[in-house]
């Protein structure tokens, strides 16, 4: 799972960097060739919104099943069934 985040991070990092570099004043050849290129980029890299929805499907499913005691102390069952729920991702 922290590899998935660390995936994350760093495309969340590399767009805002190219709507930095997007955003800057610069002439126009210059601007419309960047366009053109970050576009090449970004067209193989569409696999990221699926992406970030798994994220979120993955976080939510984490929540909805998470440990849940049905006393006031919980078995080593349900802690076994806990662990292995949030070690197998």
């Amino acid at each position: 799972m922290a590899l998935q985040w660390l995936i994350l991070t760093y495309v969340v990092a590399a767009e805002a960097a190219l709507a930095l570099l997007l955003t800057l004043p610069s002439p126009k050849p210059l601007k419309n060739r960047l366009v053109s290129l970050i576009s090449l980029i970004l067209q193989p890299a569409l696999f990221i919104v699926p992406f970030a929805g798994f994220q979120l499907l993955d976080i939510y499913w984490k929540n909805e099943h998470r440990l849940i005691c049905t006393s006031e102390i919980c078995t080593a069952a349900e802690r076994d069934r806990y662990e292995k729920s949030v070690s197998v991702r």
